[in-house]
C-alpha cells in the first residue's frame, strides 16, 4: 500500500487538476468483473473525499491510445487525469464513469451508444495520419489472418476469406476492438467506450459488430434480441456511414460478414486450444457454420 499512495501522490504532483486543492487521502479498492467475480490486474477505484477516479497500469495500446486519440479528452472516452511512468509500466488515472453497460440494452440506451461510436468514427474517418498508432490495421489483419487456421471447415475456411478480403479494402476510422457490453459504459446522455488496450485505425464494422454479435434473446450472459440488432445497426449506418456516401447494401453485406467473423471466434479458440474444455465451442460452431449457410443464400445476418 506504501507504494500505492506513492504512485498516488506521482500522480497527484503532475495534474493540473489536483492544483491548489487540498487532496483526501485515498483509498484504493480492486475492480472486478461482472462474468465471474475476479479482480482485474492492476486496476482500482479510488476514493479520495467525494472524488472518485480509476487507477490502472496501462496493457497492450492503451497508454499510446489515450495520448494519441484522447489527447485532449474526447466524450466518448474516459479523460485522463494524470499518468505516471514507473518501473512497473505506464499508470493512468482516469476520470470515473458512473455509468451502467449494455448487458441488458434497452434502445434508448443503444442509441446512446450507437451515438458515442458514430462521433468517434466521423472524428477519425480515414485518418491516415494516425493510421500507424496504437493497435494498428497491419497487426490486426495479422492477427485475423491466422485465425484462418484454425477453422476446421471448408465451409467456414470461405467465408471467412471473403471476410478477409473485405477486412482489407473496408474504409477505416477509429475502432475499440474489444467491444463488448461490459466496455461501454452509459451516464445519462452519455456513452463512454472504456479499457482501450486495443484500438486504432482499423475497417469501420469493428466496433458495431463485436458490440452486437453476443448477444441472445434469453440465457445468455450479453442480452440482445435480433430486432435490438437490427435497430442499432441502422442507427448506426444512419448516423456513422450514410455522411461518407456508403450505400446500405454494402454496409449490410459487410456488417454481416463481420458478424460471421465474431461467430467465429470460440471456434478457433475450441480448436486450437481444447474444445473439451471450452463451453462455448459448439454454441459457436452451430452460429458460424448457420451464418455460412445464409451467407451462401445471400441473406444478412441482422
Amino acid at each position: 500500500m506504501e507504494d500505492m499512495a506513492n504512485l498516488w501522490r506521482s500522480l497527484v504532483s503532475v495534474s493540473e487538476t489536483f492544483s491548489g486543492r487540498e487532496i483526501c487521502e485515498p483509498v484504493f479498492q480492486p475492480c472486478y468483473r461482472e462474468e465471474d467475480g475476479t479482480a482485474y490486474e492492476g486496476v482500482w477505484k479510488v476514493t479520495a473525499g467525494e472524488a472518485r477516479y480509476i487507477l490502472k497500469r496501462a496493457k497492450a495500446s492503451e497508454g499510446e491510445i489515450y495520448r494519441t486519440f484522447f489527447t485532449p479528452s474526447r466524450p466518448y472516452a474516459p479523460a485522463v487525469i494524470a499518468r505516471a511512468d514507473t518501473a512497473e509500466g505506464e499508470y493512468l488515472l482516469l476520470e470515473f464513469i458512473d455509468g451502467t453497460d449494455l448487458l441488458r440494452p434497452t434502445k434508448p440506451r443503444l442509441l446512446s451508444a450507437v451515438r458515442a461510436i458514430s462521433a468517434m468514427q466521423n472524428d477519425f474517418w480515414q485518418d491516415d495520419a494516425l493510421a500507424g498508432r496504437g493497435y494498428t490495421f497491419l497487426q490486426s489483419f495479422s492477427d485475423r489472418k491466422a485465425r484462418r487456421a484454425y477453422l476446421g471447415s471448408a465451409l467456414l475456411e470461405k467465408w471467412y476469406d471473403v471476410y478477409l478480403e473485405a477486412y482489407e479494402r473496408l474504409p477505416r476510422t477509429l475502432c475499440h476492438d474489444d467491444l463488448l457490453p461490459f466496455n461501454l459504459l452509459i451516464d445519462g446522455s452519455r456513452a463512454v467506450l472504456i479499457d482501450w488496450e486495443a484500438g486504432g485505425i482499423l475497417p469501420y464494422p469493428v466496433c458495431i459488430a463485436r458490440l452486437t454479435a453476443h448477444g441472445r434473446s434469453h440465457g445468455a450472459f450479453f442480452r440482445m434480441t435480433p430486432e435490438q440488432r437490427r435497430y442499432a445497426a441502422e442507427a448506426y449506418y444512419a448516423l456513422a456511414l450514410r455522411p461518407h456516401g456508403i450505400g446500405h447494401d454494402a454496409f449490410v453485406r459487410a456488417l454481416s460478414l463481420f458478424l460471421f467473423s465474431e461467430s467465429c471466434e470460440w471456434v478457433v479458440i475450441g480448436n486450437r486450444y481444447g474444445k473439451e474444455e471450452c463451453s462455448y465451442y459448439l454454441p459457436y460452431l452451430r452460429t458460424a457454420n448457420r451464418m455460412a449457410r445464409a451467407l451462401e443464400r445471400g441473406e444478412p445476418l441482422f
